[in-house]
């Protein structure tokens, strides 16, 4: 019996010493992340997106912006469509014209 409870003396003397110092630590190590991140969402982040967002719905509301975004989208759109005009479409024709020959050829051995 003398020598269990030497073994229990030894064992509660040293988790007493221990106390988790090492669990203490990393929760306060966790939880001084958390404070710290909070505290640059709240100090530094939080005020750069309104920052930002004012700025972009002043600049939505200006009409001198929709103004130079329909001159850009019409200047866009004609070039789009002249490229079409001058690109796609001939090179679709030749797509079309290659894939009909075949039937068009049969239709006239047909009438003969």
């Amino acid at each position: 019996m003398t020598k269990l409870s030497l073994a229990v003396l030894l064992i509660v003397g040293l988790s007493t010493a221990v106390r988790a110092d090492w669990w203490d630590s990393l929760t306060d190590s966790v939880s001084e992340g958390f404070v710290s991140a909070a505290g640059w969402v709240k100090d530094t982040a939080s005020p750069a997106v309104r920052y930002k967002f004012n700025e972009y719905k002043e600049k939505l509301q200006d009409p001198e912006t929709h103004k130079v975004v329909r001159e850009w989208v019409s200047e866009k759109a004609a070039a789009a469509s002249e490229f079409a005009q001058e690109e796609i479409v001939p090179e679709l024709k030749k797509i079309y014209d290659a894939a009909t020959a075949d039937s068009q050829e049969k239709e006239k051995s047909k009438e003969e």
